[in-house]
């Protein structure tokens, strides 16, 4: 993983994850699939406590970047986006 690196989240391993049960969406919230998608732009790495996250912001969508943790994303080849 590193910085500019297209990804995107593993669907299943982030519905088991700390991560979307802290924010309280209700089972397989529609809102956010977006992340699934080849989207997602590195723009960070830091390592802390509970391991290797990265600082992605996705492209085409106005929200704020998020920290995850790099075991749950997905390297994707090129940017899967087309704007409208």
């Amino acid at each position: 993983m590193k910085k500019g690196q297209i990804v995107r989240v593993d669907k299943e391993k982030y519905l088991n994850s700390v991560n979307y049960l802290s924010v309280g969406h209700p089972p397989y919230y529609k809102g956010l699939d977006y992340i699934y998608e080849d989207r997602g732009e590195v723009l960070d790495l830091r390592i802390f406590e509970t391991g290797e996250y990265a600082l992605v912001s996705w492209v085409g969508v106005p929200t704020a970047p998020a920290w995850l943790p790099t075991d749950m994303l997905i390297k994707s080849e090129k940017l899967n986006y087309e704007r409208l």
